[in-house]
């Protein structure tokens, strides 16, 4: 994978020949050939329908597990061993969220290496981030996420957020994002008792040509991070989504007329900053990203 120039919007190389113009990470270009277009109308007509009933179906059936299990829970339960109960809440909505991408064509999710434990690394950083379809990595681990505050009212979708105990962004609270921060530092340097923080460094959405510049937030901490990488290796990417490109229902229709959609998620060894990155958030990120473009 290449890494941005220092414009967000160029990818360059290590070559320095002349060559086509770099593609932007902004863009995204679907071209569906005549056949392609043929089986699109065929699915839409038969197989989307029965898939996207059976995952709101899922999605539904998860919101009462994750209503009764968030009622009464406070930080001081949070950061006590999980119950009984609670660990088969999670295994149910763990189950229930499979069937959901199931439904959705991901038929099997091709995992690599080991996710580190809490204690070995508080911070899991995602990368390249291109659709809501990587929520999949956060359903599968339940690890808590960086959300923007209004995304608790969404109906349904909302409850099942708060039940990852997100860090919330408010738009409307100026000092938000030094409270967002201070936030994750707590939870990162709080030896594991609370659950892992999944972070998309690069905060916006690209079309997964390079690696655009990390925002250092992540890596204030300066605690050790485990790098994750997503790849979605299918011959027709109806996954991106970015700014310039089909739109999130076209997205979510065109990937449900698939017959079968590829994920691969990897989870690429601990990386324990020096000394120097501890103290500079900026170097441990550009570091970091190096890593997860090679």
């Amino acid at each position: 994978m290449k890494l941005s120039g220092r414009g967000r919007g160029c990818c360059v190389a290590g070559s320095r020949e002349r060559g086509p113009p770099p593609r932007s990470p902004f863009v995204h270009q679907l071209r569906l050939s005549p056949l392609e277009k043929a089986k699109i109308a065929f699915m839409t007509l038969t197989l989307f329908p029965i898939r996207l009933f059976f995952a709101a179906f899922m999605m539904l059936l998860a919101w009462p597990f994750a209503f009764i299990a968030s009622m009464g829970s406070d930080e001081q339960e949070l950061e006590k061993p999980l119950s009984w109960w609670r660990k088969i809440v999670d295994i149910l909505l763990k189950a229930i969220m499979r069937m959901m991408w199931l439904a959705g064509g991901f038929h099997w999710i091709n995992v690599k290496g080991r996710r580190a434990l809490p204690a070995e690394a508080a911070i899991l950083t995602v990368a390249p981030h291109s659709s809501y379809f990587d929520a999949i990595p956060v359903t599968m681990t339940f690890a808590s996420i960086v959300m923007k505050a209004e995304s608790k009212d969404i109906p349904v979708w909302g409850t099942l957020i708060k039940y990852i105990r997100p860090v919330f962004v408010s738009r409307s609270d100026q000092d938000s994002r030094r409270k967002t921060v201070e936030e994750i530092k707590r939870r990162a340097q709080s030896d594991g008792k609370w659950p892992q923080i999944m972070i998309f460094p690069e905060g916006t959405c690209t079309n997964r040509s390079c690696l655009i510049t990390f925002k250092p937030g992540a890596f204030i901490p300066g605690v050790p991070v485990q790098p994750v990488v997503l790849r979605y290796p299918n011959k027709l990417d109806t996954i991106t989504w970015t700014w310039q490109g089909p739109g999130a229902l076209e997205i979510l229709w065109l990937t449900l007329c698939q017959l079968h959609n590829s994920v691969e998620i990897e989870f690429l060894p601990v990386y324990i900053p020096s000394e120097e990155e501890r103290k500079n958030p900026v170097l441990y990120a550009n570091n970091v990203r190096r890593v997860m473009a090679e």
